[in-house]
């Protein structure tokens, strides 16, 4: 019974403390490359609808400044984007009260660095005309590039 023991917990032992001083080393080495590369941004996208054409969509949003994207075969506008949660209430004074958020995540290297200070500027604003101004900033950073990967929280 003894040698069964032996033969059996003595390598499972050492097998466990070989794996933990092991674990340690790889994590050690890896560990700034690790969070630089999975680290991200959560975003608020404030949505003002979803249209199964891009006809209907543009029609019903030809007085907002907005940007839109497919998803599901449905085109969805978005007329506010902020990592602030705050900032949602001050985006909602903007427009109807029927508006949705949707939260995402977007990789650092993608996310502008203005959309932080963009943030900070309409966390600052009182006037529906500063906010209006500073939102439609945000939304011209996305304007022009469609190569963003958005994860949704569900």
């Amino acid at each position: 019974m003894k040698r069964i023991i032996k033969g059996v917990l003595v390598p499972v032992v050492i097998a466990v403390i070989i794996g933990f001083i092991l674990g340690k080393y790889v994590f050690r080495n890896y560990r700034d490359s690790l969070y630089n590369e999975l680290s991200s941004s959560k975003l608020y996208l404030v949505l003002n609808g979803e249209y199964d054409s891009i006809e209907a969509m543009r029609e019903d949003n030809s007085k907002n400044n907005y940007v839109y994207y497919l998803d599901d075969d449905k085109y969805k506008t978005v007329v506010g984007i902020t990592n602030d949660y705050h900032n949602i209430a001050k985006i909602k004074e903007l427009y109807s009260d029927d508006l949705m958020v949707d939260e995402f995540y977007v990789p650092n290297d993608k996310l502008d660095k203005r959309q932080f200070e963009y943030d900070t500027e309409l966390a600052r604003s009182s006037s529906i005309a500063e906010v209006k101004e500073v939102v439609d900033n945000i939304l011209e950073l996305y304007h022009t590039t469609d190569s963003y990967k958005l994860v949704q929280i569900s």
